[in-house]
C-alpha cells in the first residue's frame, strides 16, 4: 500500500481542494505571509457585501493584518482593486499583494502600483503541461515602468514599454521585449525555455536569465550602447548583442 505521495500529486490535491473551496464567495485564512482573502466566482456587488461581512465580524481579529488578495482568474480592473482595498483600510488592513492568473488583474495590480506576490505559484508552476503552448502564446503587455521592488510575472511572453528599473524584477514563460531602459532583473524562458531572448532598447540589468543560464552584469561597468540589444543563448551560454531586426 502507497502511503506516501509525491510533490506533483500533493499540489494537484491542494490545488483542487482550494479551487473548490474558492470557487465561490469569499475565503479568509492565515498563513506564514499573512492573511489570504480569495474572491470566488459570483456577483460582484454580493461578494463585497459578503466581504464587509467578514471583516466587520472579525475587526478585533483581523485588525493591523496585512492581506493578500487571491483574485484567481477573475478579471478585475483598477477600480475594483481600490474598493477592496478601501474595504481592508476601513477594517485596519493592509493589502500588501495580490495574486491573480488574469493578466487584466495583474496590470491594474502593476498600475496602483501593489506587488504581485506570487503570480509565478499560479501563472508559471501551476499551468499543466497540456496548456503550456496555449498559454504561452498569450502576450502581456504593459505600458508603464517596473519600480524598484515590483515583480512582473507571466507564463508567455512580455512587452514592456517602459523602463524596468533596478531593483524590479520581470519573469516571463516566454520571450521578454523591453522599450526602453533594463537595469533591473529579468528571467525569460522561466520553463527552462532556452530558446527564449530578451531585448531592451538600453541593455543593462542587473541579472539576466534565459531558461536554465544565468548571467550577470560586471559590477562597477558602465554601458554606453546606443543601439537595441538581444540576449540569446548559443552554445557557449548567453549572448548579447546589437538587435537587428533584419535577422531575427
Amino acid at each position: 500500500m502507497c502511503l506516501f505521495q509525491n510533490e506533483e500529486q500533493l499540489m494537484s490535491m491542494t490545488t483542487k481542494k482550494q479551487e473548490r473551496e474558492s470557487a465561490d464567495g469569499i475565503s479568509i485564512k492565515g498563513t506564514r505571509e499573512g492573511l489570504v482573502v480569495t474572491i470566488g466566482g459570483g456577483k460582484w456587488s454580493e461578494l463585497m457585501n459578503e466581504l464587509t461581512r467578514h471583516l466587520r465580524d472579525k475587526t478585533s481579529f483581523f485588525g493591523g493584518a496585512q492581506a493578500i488578495l487571491d483574485a484567481g482568474p477573475r478579471e478585475l480592473v483598477i477600480e475594483d482593486l481600490i474598493q477592496i482595498r478601501e474595504l481592508f483600510s476601513a477594517n485596519r488592513m493592509e493589502m500588501c499583494g495580490v495574486r491573480t492568473t488574469a493578466p487584466q488583474t495583474l496590470e491594474a495590480a502593476a498600475a496602483l502600483e501593489i506587488p504581485v506576490k506570487t503570480v509565478k505559484d499560479y501563472a508559471v508552476r501551476s499551468i499543466p503541461e497540456s496548456h503550456l503552448d496555449q498559454q504561452t502564446e498569450e502576450a502581456l503587455f504593459l505600458k508603464r515602468t517596473i519600480r524598484s521592488g515590483q515583480v512582473v510575472q507571466h507564463p508567455g511572453h512580455i512587452t514592456i514599454i517602459g523602463d524596468v528599473n533596478p531593483g524590479a524584477e520581470v519573469v516571463a514563460g516566454g520571450d521578454i521585449i523591453i522599450w526602453g531602459k533594463l537595469r533591473g532583473t529579468v528571467h525569460a524562458g522561466a520553463r527552462g525555455d532556452n530558446s527564449a531572448v530578451v531585448s531592451a532598447l538600453f541593455f543593462a540589468p542587473t541579472q539576466l536569465r534565459i531558461g536554465n543560464h544565468i548571467a550577470r552584469s560586471p559590477e562597477g561597468e558602465e554601458r554606453n550602447a546606443v543601439v537595441p540589444e538581444i540576449a540569446r543563448v548559443d552554445k557557449n551560454g548567453i549572448v548579447v548583442e546589437p538587435w537587428n531586426a533584419s535577422k531575427q
